[in-house]
């Protein structure tokens, strides 16, 4: 008896995962971080260096950190058109975004290193009549989701060493509670 009700338990359990992966017309919510993810997955490492898939609750909404030559990079990703204007003098807006790299700050300090770059990268409609990345307020890029690696290509070489971009990876997977890269 307890055989044909597990067996039943099972065919029914079975049914509903097979009904659930199902295509369908319902539309589902793009998970931007993965967007990103998938981007960044793209770049060769070394000399990059990536912490993919932050959770909300880490750094402050910061849901990438992206260590190159050029620097550390905090980054949040958004679901939306690039916005129109990229100049916001509102104070507020910059004591924001300085508060979203501040814990990325914090851990890359650990390496000896510093983040000074909040990148919101932007998974909408591509805009290739724009340049990838543009300023947005002190320390703040809009970028182009869809051209995200083309702009990090384009920085400028910068003074980090390989040994460097690994302390800061390591210091920053180990601060969020990820295993250490390097041991």
């Amino acid at each position: 008896m307890l055989l044909f009700a597990f067996l039943g338990g099972g065919l029914a359990w079975y049914k509903q995962a097979m009904q659930n992966m199902a295509p369908d017309s319902t539309t589902r919510q793009v998970n931007g971080a993965r967007l990103t993810s998938e981007r960044l997955r793209e770049l060769p490492t070394p000399p990059w260096r990536f912490v993919f898939e932050i959770a909300d609750d880490k750094l402050s909404g910061v849901d990438h950190v992206i260590i190159g030559p050029s620097g550390v990079i905090a980054v949040s990703t958004q679901v939306l058109d690039r916005p129109a204007s990229a100049n916001h003098p509102d104070p507020q807006l910059v004591a924001n975004a300085a508060l979203m790299r501040g814990p990325v700050d914090e851990l890359a300090k650990r390496a000896g290193l510093s983040c000074d770059v909040l990148a919101k990268v932007y998974w909408g409609t591509a805009q290739p009549e724009r340049p990838a990345a543009i300023p947005s307020m002190h320390a703040t890029l809009i970028v182009e989701g869809q051209r995200l690696n083309d702009w990090l290509l384009t920085l400028p070489p910068g003074p980090l060493t390989p040994a460097q971009i690994d302390l800061a990876w390591q210091a920053i997977l180990t601060g969020i509670g990820r295993p250490d890269p390097l041991a």
